[in-house]
């Protein structure tokens, strides 16, 4: 797999509280993304934990010898312990308790694509004729949306927006959205909602479309979302089939 990475505190927000890792085992590619919430309670803390338990817990309980099924089970226990790791942390520091973080990571893996998620953290996936948003955002709107009580467009610009209903670190005991969908070689992207809040799924297709391989679009694409306010961390990977 080929990836590409990019990550900018944006051109208001005084800290990067944005964290990714690159997962570069040939037989386990994966992109994951944390966007660390709380600002002066430390969110690039638990981000940074977050993507730190991955790592290791992947690491150590991840083998060939399973199936698609089973490495899905190995992720979400992964993100259980992380998520204990940063709910335990918090309790015990007080100048970081109520710290959390969104957590989103992409694998391919037996010709599936597995999907672990928290929070409004998003992964796309797209071939060259259409992009479609694998995840649903953990958030008070999304709930609004699916209940038919506002429009998708009225979504953009709900002044809750940023309100979200589930995080790592938050509560001792965490829900884990796990997608499997078959994978056909499509271009996937994991990104902070700095990315989403500025620009729309058609630029972002058309951004990584026209890039001429995954660093250049993650690069593009942060570039793009501060042209157009950067109000927010922005981070985003990209993974491709080489």
């Amino acid at each position: 797999m080929l990836f590409g990475v990019a990550t900018d505190i944006g051109r208001v927000r005084k800290v990067n509280e944005d964290n990714f890792f690159i997962g570069t085992d040939e037989n386990f590619p994966y992109i994951v993304v944390a966007d660390g919430m709380g600002g002066h309670r430390a969110g690039e803390v638990a981000s940074r934990m977050a993507i730190e338990v991955i790592d290791t817990e992947l690491t150590k309980n991840l083998n060939t010898d399973l199936d698609y099924v089973e490495v899905g089970e190995v992720i979400r226990q992964a993100f259980i312990s992380a998520n204990s790791a940063i709910y335990t942390y918090s309790k015990a520091n007080f100048k970081v308790m109520g710290m959390g973080t969104t957590l989103t990571l992409a694998m391919v893996y037996q010709n599936k694509i597995i999907i672990a998620h928290v929070g409004d953290s998003r992964v796309y996936a797209l071939d060259d004729k259409a992009i479609k948003q694998i995840t649903k955002d953990h958030s008070y709107v999304q709930e609004l949306v699916q209940r038919g009580e506002i429009t998708k467009e009225q979504a953009k610009n709900h002044p809750q927006k940023n309100y979200i209903t589930r995080a790592m670190g938050v509560e001792d005991i965490i829900k884990v959205d796990i997608i499997i969908k078959p994978y056909n070689g499509e271009k996937i992207v994991a990104c902070s909602d700095g990315l989403t809040n500025m620009l729309d799924d058609n630029e972002i297709f058309d951004i990584i479309n026209d890039a001429t391989d995954s660093q250049t679009a993650a690069e593009t694409l942060v570039e793009k979302a501060n042209e157009a306010g950067g109000y927010d961390n922005i981070t985003v990977a990209v993974m491709e089939r080489n």
